[in-house]
């Protein structure tokens, strides 16, 4: 059997990053400072002025740094993306009654795919450091990676499914045509591929764009109370919500609550669907660290249950559909994005006081996301929240003052409803 399936997801080059390591972020994000910075922050980055007061070079040096780390983790951005994608993939088969028991993904991109995509999005934008943001980038790469499906029967005794996931590589000419690039742009494009292409930038800027790996066991570092639900379940129940063809506040508290009482639990990339055997080996082979190193706790504590990590548990509410009770990626309009990304986006496009703002001054609102750098939870009311906290937690209710969040924000994509 064969699925023509096509989807239009992330940016291209990260698979390969997945084996490569770090080295390939070290290169994006280092070697974007030519096309980028030159002439832009440079004197305030690279030559010691970071005490420099002037308000312009202030600026253009936080817009170049946020640019630059953008693009430095553009490969985990992806990586998360076909996570995603790929978790879908099986729920919808598994749904039909066809069971994955194994699942591989073949990448075509190469890292100068990525070096092309920084080149193609920087002519875009007119190499206008204002004109860009991360989520302008991030949507860009979003729509430009093309990946496909294919089911077929595995070899050797016992059989099997097997899912193969073929992730394809770009082509650069046809993206600038489709932008509308005329041969001058082109011109420009290729002259700045060669400078990130032959430039020893990374060894010499790599280190202002360092960022840290994710987390992915949680919120790992609490050690304070927490309360886990009394039941083990995995159906979804939407007879509480008060208008399941929405998504608004009030339904978002009721599905979070019924994660923390059926103790939901935790695995990085997740989002409420099952976790399933061939899903487990294929994150133990995308996270060998991160997830592999919680290998025996995971498979002891959450394999066949319905796990999220920390964005995850909400991106679940936002992905249901209320007519068939499935989970499914980006349904209903609701971005694929991360804890911090969420944040920032709600803050960029908000009012503060209204729409977000610091722990101090947060508002008496059910289905509040609460925010601390690198996690997320939703304000239940009454002083608790419910977190998807970390692998050796799952889903569980906490008080909203032990926990040091940091900020809160309406979800862009929920009305949020009085109760």
């Amino acid at each position: 059997m064969a699925g023509n399936n096509k989807l239009r997801l992330a940016s291209p080059a990260a698979w390969e990053a997945g084996r490569t390591g770090r080295a390939s972020a070290w290169i994006v994000g280092s070697l974007v400072l030519f096309p980028l910075l030159v002439f832009t922050s440079m004197p305030n980055i690279f030559f010691g002025y970071e005490s420099s007061e002037t308000g312009e070079i202030v600026a253009m040096t936080d817009q170049a740094l946020t640019i630059g780390g953008t693009y430095m983790t553009l490969d985990e951005f992806e990586r998360t993306q076909i996570d995603s994608i790929v978790t879908s993939m099986v729920a919808d088969y598994e749904a039909q009654g066809i069971r994955i028991d194994r699942i591989t993904v073949e990448n075509e991109m190469k890292e100068e795919d990525l070096l092309w995509l920084i080149a193609i999005n920087s002519v875009a934008h007119q190499q206008d450091l204002n004109a860009m943001s991360a989520e302008s980038i991030r949507e860009f790469c979003s729509a430009r990676l093309s990946l496909s499906s294919i089911l077929g029967s595995l070899a050797g005794d016992g059989g099997g499914t097997t899912l193969t996931i073929k992730v394809e590589q770009m082509e650069p000419e046809r993206l600038m045509e489709n932008l509308g690039f005329d041969d001058d742009a082109k011109t420009w494009v290729g002259a700045l591929f060669e400078t990130m292409s032959e430039s020893n930038a990374m060894e010499l800027y790599g280190s202002y764009f360092v960022e840290s790996e994710p987390d992915y066991s949680g919120d790992s570092g609490w050690s304070g109370q927490v309360e886990h639900g009394s039941g083990y379940n995995n159906a979804i129940d939407i007879s509480g919500f008060v208008s399941p063809g929405t998504k608004n506040n009030l339904d978002l508290v009721a599905y979070v609550t019924q994660a923390w009482e059926n103790n939901w639990g935790y695995v990085w990339g997740t989002y409420g669907n099952v976790l399933t055997q061939s899903m487990f080996d294929y994150k133990l082979a995308q996270y060998p660290e991160g997830v592999g190193n919680y290998k025996d706790f995971i498979e002891d504590n959450w394999l066949g249950r319905r796990t999220a990590d920390c964005i995850g548990l909400i991106k679940g509410y936002g992905w249901l559909d209320a007519s068939t009770l499935t989970i499914g990626y980006g349904e209903n309009g609701v971005p694929d994005y991360g804890a911090d990304q969420t944040y920032r986006y709600a803050v960029q496009n908000g009012t503060e006081g209204a729409d977000y703002g610091g722990m101090s001054a947060m508002p008496e609102i059910p289905g509040l996301m609460l925010w601390k750098s690198g996690h997320v939870g939703v304000y239940i009311g009454g002083g608790y929240a419910i977190e998807a906290m970390g692998t050796k937690y799952g889903v569980v209710k906490t008080e909203v003052a032990s926990r040091g969040w940091s900020g809160w924000c309406k979800l862009p994509y929920l009305t949020y409803l009085e109760e």
